[in-house]
């Protein structure tokens, strides 16, 4: 998740390109982080390869987002939220069937398949945890190649814009942390870090409210607060449930795209995808105000104009 901070409240209907899910560039792009992941662990892994590098610097699907946002003092924000696009994905499913088949060998019983496991001290645990910080460095990346497209589109349109400050957080990780005296790897799964006075971001939906937030370090959360205000339907039940009609109403006087067909295969094929609109989500500021013993609430940012995924 990535913000930047602008000066004056003036905004016109930007020309920026949609990369959604999906859409990549016609080239692979450079970044000297492929070549020194490569350098040090080719021969181990098989990332950074042709669709990462083809990806990088492109928003992906599903929630992620651009926004242009206002803030209650009359300020404009920009608000990114994308990461490590496909490559996360890949990380995750190859290791999580050597962890099965790791899991089988020893004889391990799981309550779930799906909880499979590492030990850190196994070569796969290592090698896993080592190809996940990649992927953080890759979404750092990929957010910072979008945010300088949106920094060069506002100073063309607005040549007085003046950047103020930026704040980049991590979702959906896993990290080493010290935590009632004891060294524990904490998986942030919908949720991000809330050290105190760390600054954070909490968005609410396309059509609501997001949050910037300074942390308050909370140890019974492990020092954590929500990703977002996280989903109250389904995606088949938002495009099955939903009508056209009431979810313009949910987005009026925001700029954005409107509903197209939904593309996936299942209950809601060939209806219009309603899955990220408004109502899919819960009420931002009741989720807010349920985690205030986690977080202090600094700048409430509304929606302008918003390019989907």
């Amino acid at each position: 998740m990535r913000t930047a901070e602008v000066v004056e409240f003036r905004v016109d209907l930007l020309e920026i390109p949609r990369i959604g899910e999906g859409v990549s560039h016609d080239r692979p792009q450079n970044w000297e982080g492929f070549e020194s992941y490569l350098e040090e662990y080719g021969k181990t892994a098989d990332f950074a390869n042709t669709l990462d590098r083809r990806n990088l610097g492109t928003l992906g699907g599903g929630n992620h987002f651009i926004e242009i946002q206002k803030s209650d003092a009359g300020k404009v924000w920009l608000m990114i939220h994308s990461g490590s696009r496909n490559l996360g994905k890949r990380i995750e499913e190859f290791y999580h069937n050597k962890a099965r088949k790791l899991n089988e060998r020893y004889h391990v019983k799981l309550a779930d398949p799906e909880l499979a496991f590492l030990p850190i001290q196994e070569e796969a645990g290592h090698n896993y945890f080592r190809d996940m910080l990649f992927a953080l460095r890759y979404a750092r990346e990929n957010r910072r190649r979008m945010m300088n497209i949106m920094k060069s589109t506002f100073l063309e349109f607005v040549p007085e814009t003046a950047f103020l400050r930026e704040i980049d957080i991590h979702h959906n990780y896993a990290a080493f942390e010290e935590h009632f005296g004891e060294k524990l790897c904490i998986h942030r799964k919908g949720a991000t870090s809330a050290k105190s006075g760390e600054l954070g971001i909490i968005p609410g939906s396309m059509g609501t409210a997001s949050y910037i937030v300074r942390g308050l370090g909370n140890p019974e959360s492990f020092m954590s607060c929500s990703h977002g205000a996280g989903r109250r339907m389904s995606r088949i039940a938002a495009c099955t449930g939903l009508s056209a009609e009431e979810c313009d109403r949910a987005m009026a006087g925001i700029v954005c795209e409107r509903w197209k067909p939904y593309r996936k295969h299942g209950k809601a094929k060939g209806v219009l995808d309603l899955s990220e609109a408004p109502q899919a989500y819960k009420a931002i500021d009741e989720v807010i105000a349920a985690e205030l013993d986690l977080i202090e609430p600094q700048v409430r940012l509304t929606p302008l104009a918003v390019l989907k995924g």
